[in-house]
């Protein structure tokens, strides 16, 4: 999969963006620890705690959404549910993580695609809700959803703009929509092609690929 240089940099300020709020807390919390009395040093210490337990987890959710760890049969689909965990944890949101049928071998990406997929999904719950990822097998074919349930379930103009648009479509990109077209671009290297479907309350992601 061959990307812009503009999709890279674009792609480096979202990952800072999401990443800026808790190694920033992180920070804060130590400071505090330096000057805190005893009665708050303990809630200092499991502030910078928490946050770098955040940082850690999404640190390691782009490393397999984004990076070639992710991209081989190396990132196994329960593994993938942990990191996607770890992506929604402390926001109003909530994971069901559908679990494969027994005799289904997954095709190489299959995982990595369904963490771009979730990571997409939140971006359409500006209130929070639920998102549902869910393997869907049929013949020779193998479909990747992602349904986002909640209040006010939409895909912003410039996301969905980003949904089709086509591989050299770079320079309309912002660090908002950004993640849409890299998506898009990684469903087409498994030779599928992203869907989006609105519903009431709800917003379906698809990507339907062959098994072989």
């Amino acid at each position: 999969m061959k990307v812009d240089l503009r999709v890279l940099e674009l792609l480096a300020s979202r990952i800072c963006h999401d990443l800026i709020s808790p190694i920033g807390a992180v920070g804060n919390g130590l400071e505090l620890l330096e000057e805190a009395d005893a009665a708050m040093a303990e809630d200092a210490l499991k502030l910078s705690v928490n946050c770098a337990q955040r940082a850690s987890a999404l640190l390691e959710f782009f490393r397999m959404a984004y990076g070639t760890a992710g991209s081989d049969s190396g990132l196994r689909w329960g593994d993938a549910q942990k990191l996607a965990e770890g992506l929604l944890e402390g926001r109003k949101m909530t994971l069901v993580w559908g679990a494969p049928p027994a005799d289904l071998g997954l095709p190489p990406g299959a995982a990595k695609l369904a963490l771009n997929l979730v990571m997409l999904a939140t971006d359409t719950l500006p209130r929070g809700g639920q998102i549902a990822v869910a393997l869907e097998p049929a013949a020779t074919r193998l479909t990747v959803a992602a349904t986002a349930s909640g209040r006010d379930a939409r895909i912003a103009d410039e996301v969905s703009a980003a949904l089709t648009a086509g591989p050299d479509a770079a320079a309309g990109l912002s660090a908002k929509s950004v993640h849409a077209f890299f998506t898009a671009r990684l469903a087409e290297s498994l030779r599928g092609r992203l869907e989006s479907g609105i519903q009431p309350s709800a917003v379906r992601l698809a990507v339907t690929m062959p098994l072989s």
